[in-house]
C-alpha cells in the first residue's frame, strides 16, 4: 500500500478539536492553525464560531485586534464585525460603508472540545456525524504536534506493536498487565480483528488484551473490558506533514482514588511518552512512510490500513 499524497483541500467538511470548552469560555477568542490556514475561533456566548484569522479590509490578523463584547475590531483601521454572523458593523474610516464580512467557517461543541471544519458552517449535523457519540465534559489533556500526517499521528495512539520499545512504559505495562490479567505482551505478535464498520468508523479489537478500537477520520476511541481507561486521540491536521496531537483521558471508574491515581499515571507517564520517544519516532519515520519505499504493513498495523482505506485514500484519490 502506497502512502497517500494529501490534499488537505479535500477534507473540507471534517472536524477537528480548535480548543477546550473551558480555555474558549475563558479566554473568549483563541488563534489556531489548521488546514493549512490561519483560523480565529470565538467563544460567541457559547455557540463558538471559527473565522479566517484576516481582516476583509487589508488583511490584518483580527487576533491581533480586540474582541470588544461580541464585537471584533481590527487594529489596523478599526474595522468591526459582529462575531456572532461575521459581519461588518463600523467602518470608521470610511465616508460610505461597504458591504464585507468575515470568511466564516463551521465550529460545534461536543463534551467539554469545541470543533472546527472548513466549509458550510450551517451542516453541523452531518460533521457531528463524523464524531464520536460520547465525548467527556472533564479529561486530562495532552497535547503535542508531531511532524507528520495526521494519519500517521494518529495511529501513534493505537500502535501496541511499540510500546513495548519504550524505556519508561514497558516496565509500568508489564506491572498492569498482571494486575489485568492481560495475555497480550507488548512486543510479541498479537492479532487484530475487524469487528465491522458504520457510518463513522471502523471497529476493530485487539484480541489478546481485550481491547475495542474506533477508528474516526480524526478520531481514534480505546477502551478496554472491564478496565479503568477510556483514551481518545483527536488530531487537527496543520498542514500536510504537520498535525496537533489531542490525547483526551477520561477513567471510567467512579472510585475516586481510582480515577485520581489513573488521571496521575496520564499526566506522567502518558505525557513523558508523547513529548519524548512518540513525538520523535512518529516525525522521523514519517519521511521515508511518505517516500513509499520499503515500506511493509503487517497484520499489527491493521488500524492504520483500516483507516487509510476508509478515510485517506477516497480522497486522495478523488478526482
Amino acid at each position: 500500500m502506497l502512502p497517500p499524497s494529501l490534499d488537505l483541500a479535500r477534507y473540507d467538511g471534517v472536524p477537528f478539536p480548535v480548543a477546550t470548552v473551558r480555555e474558549l469560555s475563558r479566554d473568549g477568542r483563541r488563534t489556531v492553525r489548521a488546514m493549512g490556514r490561519n483560523l480565529l475561533v470565538v467563544w460567541n456566548d457559547g455557540s463558538p464560531r471559527l473565522y479566517a484569522d484576516a481582516c476583509p479590509h487589508m488583511g490584518l490578523p483580527l487576533s491581533l485586534g480586540s474582541l470588544e463584547g461580541g464585537t471584533l475590531r481590527c487594529r489596523y483601521h478599526a474595522w468591526a464585525f459582529d462575531g456572532d454572523t461575521g459581519d461588518v458593523v463600523d467602518q470608521p474610516t470610511l465616508r460610505r460603508p461597504q458591504p464585507c464580512g468575515l470568511e466564516r467557517h463551521g465550529a460545534l461543541v461536543l463534551g467539554g472540545i469545541v470543533f472546527g471544519w472548513i466549509g458550510d458552517p450551517l451542516a453541523e449535523a452531518e460533521v457531528r456525524a463524523q464524531l464520536p457519540p460520547w465525548v467527556p465534559e472533564t479529561f486530562s489533556l495532552h497535547r503535542v504536534t508531531m511532524e507528520a500526517p495526521f494519519y500517521l499521528a494518529l495511529f501513534n495512539a493505537v500502535d501496541y506493536a511499540h510500546f513495548a520499545r519504550h524505556s519508561l512504559y514497558s516496565p509500568i505495562y508489564a506491572l498492569y498487565r498482571r494486575l489485568r490479567r492481560d495475555s497480550h505482551v507488548p512486543g510479541q505478535p498479537f492479532r487484530w480483528e475487524h469487528q465491522g464498520s458504520d457510518a463513522a468508523s471502523e471497529h476493530l479489537r485487539l484480541v489478546e488484551a481485550s481491547r475495542d478500537l474506533r477508528m474516526y477520520v480524526t478520531c481514534a476511541e480505546f477502551t478496554d473490558d472491564g478496565g479503568v481507561n477510556r483514551f481518545q486521540t483527536f488530531v487537527t491536521p496543520r498542514s500536510p506533514i504537520r498535525t496537533e496531537y489531542w490525547e483526551v483521558y477520561s477513567a471510567r471508574s467512579s472510585n475516586p482514588l481510582v480515577r485520581a491515581a489513573a488521571h496521575a499515571v496520564f499526566k506522567t507517564v502518558v505525557v513523558a511518552l508523547l513529548d519524548t520517544e512518540d513525538k520523535d519516532w512518529t516525525g522521523r519515520s514519517a519521511a521515508n512512510f511518505l517516500r513509499g519505499e520499503n515500506i511493509h504493513l503487517s497484520a499489527t498495523d491493521a488500524p492504520l490500513g483500516a483507516h487509510l482505506r476508509r478515510f485517506v485514500i477516497p480522497r486522495s484519490e478523488a478526482s
